[in-house]
């Protein structure tokens, strides 16, 4: 991997991360990027095994293996991806996905019953 392809996957790694800060999560980047223990490009209080990827053409069925390959038992697979000038966007499974609305949408219900906002 070239020093320029390096900084890039970095730099994703850093925008992610700060997404997941601004959200509430203590996030940071793995260091040398998932190469150590930590297999995810992230750690932290975020429930999921994140993988970030910062690449011009989309290799979604190769990275989403890497994910669920690489993710503990119980633990969310992420894919965060974009190209340039484009937004991040995710890989997850269906069914998870579904889970996670269905969880919010609950906790908004029952804020609202106790009048929380």
């Amino acid at each position: 991997m070239s020093g320029t392809e390096r900084r890039k996957g970095t730099s994703g790694e850093l925008e992610v991360r700060d997404i997941f800060r601004a959200a509430g999560f203590d996030c940071d980047r793995t260091p040398n990027s998932g190469a150590l223990r930590i297999r995810s490009d992230l750690y932290g209080n975020v429930p999921a095994h994140l993988e970030v990827k910062r690449q011009e053409t989309a290799r979604p069925w190769a990275w989403w293996q890497q994910a669920t390959d690489e993710a503990q038992p119980g633990e969310l697979p992420v894919v965060a991806f974009r190209r340039n000038r484009s937004q991040w966007l995710a890989i997850v499974d269906l069914h998870q996905l579904a889970d996670l609305m269905a969880a919010a949408s609950l906790a908004t219900k029952s804020a609202g019953d106790r009048g929380d906002d």
